[in-house]
């Protein structure tokens, strides 16, 4: 059944539903999450930012605090089924919309049932614009596109790119501004774009590729995809640049394929593990002890959901939609985060400009920093040299 005709015949049903637990003014947050299914590696990584919130705001959290989980099973109708039934049980605030599909799907659900989402990573431009009750702590892929074609054609000197994009909403959204940067802004070519998955999809890219010899590569993609373009141009002996979108890094996605992700580029963001902000590096420290593994961005924005949801829950005046919604427009004021100042626009847009990095070693380090670092190594050894 398809996201869209799934909520058009559910809808008629939600109004009766939410009517049961509309009078109830108890703090209930829904969190809905892929723990099954494609993008189950990314749902695992946002419990264990949200459980850590939940552990560490303990203390904060105010009375009849509760939290209801559900698993979207990485699937639009699904995760709009369970947004139902969560509100049902009287959850106001949703931290939901892991991927931008799915958020699309729970849109008009958000109407129906009087909630409001804030999305750990949804970053399709268009989901804040189209709804006044979707919220998102994940800069919008406008910006991702933009930082990638600058990063290409300014900071690596490369002309030319070949596109490999999945068929789905966050790589409709991040490709558009990555050809006006690149493209119109610079004067870039864009030699070709490849479906990942179509039929023939490799060997259209292996012609291209052979035709045109292009500078870099972008691969916009989720983790999987991703990899099966990595595994493509490995084999083909590709040695330009290769930039991936923020949306492939998980910390399962770059332990599983150490080899494939070396030296692979992609704009994150704002979350920098080795940032000198006291509340990241706690964050980081304890992360760290409790999962046996560093956070990944969506660790981060998770937790950093899930404590805007806690702040919300104790400023509101009662925990109705209207009042919710007018915590997150006008009540977060610079509220610090470990991705950064949280802070909504009119649309409910954050602004973070992401940052490009690089994976050295099965190693996620900020370009910038890196790049500093090897100059300062290479001062040092030739300082060697000459002395000796």
């Amino acid at each position: 059944m398809k996201p869209l005709q799934f909520v058009t015949k559910v809808l008629p049903v939600v109004a009766g539903i939410f009517l049961l637990s509309a009078c109830s003014s108890k703090p209930i947050v829904g969190v809905l999450l892929p723990m099954t299914g494609s993008a189950s590696t990314y749902g695992q990584s946002m419990k264990n930012g949200i459980d850590l919130a939940l552990d560490q705001e303990q203390a904060n959290l105010p009375e009849g605090f509760q939290v209801l989980w559900g698993d979207t099973a990485s699937d639009p109708a699904t995760g709009a089924a369970e947004l139902v039934r969560v509100a049902g049980q009287g959850a106001r605030i949703i931290l939901a919309g892991t991927t931008s599909d799915t958020a699309r799907a729970l849109l008009p659900v958000l109407d129906e049932t009087d909630t409001i989402a804030i999305s750990p990573s949804a970053s399709a431009p268009s989901l804040t614009k189209d709804s006044r009750r979707f919220f998102r702590v994940f800069a919008s892929d406008e910006l991702e596109g933009r930082r990638a074609g600058r990063f290409l054609y300014e900071d690596r000197d490369k002309t030319s790119v070949l596109i490999f994009a999945e068929d789905t909403a966050q790589a409709r959204g991040i490709e558009p501004p990555f050809r006006q940067v690149f493209e119109q802004a610079m004067g870039g070519e864009v030699v070709g774009r490849i479906v990942i998955g179509s039929p023939r999809w490799e060997q259209d890219a292996a012609d291209l590729l052979a035709a045109h010899h292009p500078a870099s590569v972008y691969v916009i993609a989720y983790g999987d995809m991703t990899i099966d373009v990595l595994r493509f141009l490995r084999k083909k002996n590709y040695d330009g640049p290769i930039c991936a979108s923020s949306a492939f890094y998980t910390g399962h996605i770059v332990e599983s394929n150490p080899d494939l992700v070396e030296g692979v580029f992609f704009p994150q963001p704002a979350f920098d593990m080795k940032s000198e902000s006291q509340l990241t590096q706690d964050f980081v420290a304890t992360y760290q002890q409790q999962f046996q593994r560093d956070p990944d961005i969506y660790a981060a924005h998770a937790y950093d959901a899930m404590r805007v949801a806690i702040f919300v829950a104790g400023e509101a005046s009662s925990f109705s939609a209207t009042e919710i919604r007018k915590v997150l427009a006008f009540g977060m004021k610079e509220f610090p985060g470990v991705t950064g100042i949280i802070q909504f626009n009119d649309y409910g847009d954050v602004r973070h400009n992401p940052i490009m990095f690089i994976i050295r070693d099965g190693k996620v380090l900020n370009y910038e920093r890196y790049i500093a670092e090897e100059r300062i190594k290479i001062t040092e050894k030739i300082k060697e040299l000459l002395k000796s």
